[in-house]
């Protein structure tokens, strides 16, 4: 890599970095948008989806009739899901919402009872907190439901964004100390 190409390498990283951070921080101030945005990005994956599936489907010429329609259910209900995620915002951060607290709960006890293959190394105490935190964050979800469908989803999102923002400008920082 050349110096020129290490220069842009470590600026454009830097601006990525920065401009995680910015979202991120905005999504943590005000969750309620950045829940909204994040439940309609993934109504608009279904929709892109379900359209090329659908498109697939009924342009595929080497598959068989009964293949030809299952992938075309398949791919109307892939439209239909994201097009009640379009309109019933609502039940769909709330349907992402539980599904993030099943993911939390799910993790929490894998990782609890990975953590104990582990038990006389190193890495025992922190997967072991990183488990039990997996559950206190699903059961607070919980807990608090239907109330914290409305800011979880832009608050993960946000300190997710934060830290992968952090970890960016950290990068930076390492490809401007290599190229000097």
């Amino acid at each position: 890599m050349t110096s020129s190409s290490k220069s842009q390498s470590h600026g454009w990283t830097l601006f990525q970095g920065i401009l995680l951070v910015v979202l991120g921080a905005l999504a943590i101030a005000f969750p309620l948008p950045a829940t909204v945005a994040i439940e309609q990005v993934f109504a608009a994956a279904l929709l892109i989806a379900g359209g090329y599936s659908l498109a697939m489907a009924l342009g595929s010429k080497s598959a068989g009739a009964s293949q030809r329609i299952i992938s075309a259910l398949w791919a109307l209900l892939t439209l239909v899901t994201g097009l009640l995620l379009v309109f019933k915002i609502v039940a769909g951060i709330e349907t992402l919402t539980v599904l993030l607290v099943a993911y939390f709960a799910a993790q929490g006890i894998v990782t609890i009872i990975a953590s104990f293959k582990f038990r006389g190394h190193s890495t025992f105490a922190i997967m072991l907190l990183s488990g039990a935190v997996s559950l206190l964050l699903a059961w607070v979800i919980f807990r608090g439901f239907p109330q914290t469908a409305a800011w979880t989803l832009g608050l993960l999102f946000g300190i997710n964004l934060v830290f992968t923002g952090a970890f960016f400008i950290s990068m930076a920082s390492a490809i401007k100390e290599r190229s000097a």
